[in-house]
């Protein structure tokens, strides 16, 4: 149960880490890599909830 808590966590902190590493070179550059990242998780995640089958009944065979 705390597995996936820690490992969203991560990925969380990687991605500010990584936008905030191209803000250092450039600021403009921080704000597209944190874009572009946040594009990613949202594809991810409609993939993901897309892959989900709804929960069938017994009867509907």
């Amino acid at each position: 149960m705390l597995i996936p808590f820690v490992t969203f966590l991560v990925g969380l902190v990687g991605a500010a880490l990584v936008a905030f590493g191209a803000w250092l070179l450039a600021p403009a550059a921080g704000y597209i890599v944190a874009g572009v990242l946040c594009l990613a998780w949202s594809w991810l995640a409609a993939r993901a909830g897309a892959r989900q089958t709804p929960p069938t009944e017994e009867g509907d065979r």
